[in-house]
């Protein structure tokens, strides 16, 4: 979870968390949206949790750690399937994928 400290930075200015949905401060934001193209490019979108339940916004870290659990379960163009994942006997590296995914879960809520 990325969290925002109140640390003056060398230019003056307070860092905070800012919701890009309801355009305004919040306790704590997640990332959700990369801006790849126009003015903002290179910049990340976060979102509070209320907009996030609202606009149904699955935050980045999440969304990552549920595609890296998936093309190891499903396999890719280079490696076949987790045998033992799909056989309900997790491997140790699809026990550290499915306890990332939980850990990133638990920081949404």
């Amino acid at each position: 979870m990325q969290e925002t400290t109140e640390q003056p930075r060398n230019d003056g200015t307070v860092p905070v968390q800012w919701c890009s949905w309801h355009e305004g401060t919040a306790a704590t934001t997640r990332p959700v949206e990369m801006v790849e193209r126009g003015a903002g490019a290179g910049g990340t979108l976060h979102a509070c949790r209320e907009c996030r339940i609202t606009y149904s916004l699955p935050s980045l870290p999440t969304w990552l750690a549920q595609a890296a659990l998936f093309e190891h379960l499903g396999g890719d163009g280079e490696n076949g399937p987790c045998g033992p994942c799909n056989r309900f006997e997790d491997c140790e590296q699809g026990a550290a994928l499915k306890a990332q995914l939980q850990r990133e879960k638990d920081a949404d809520r």
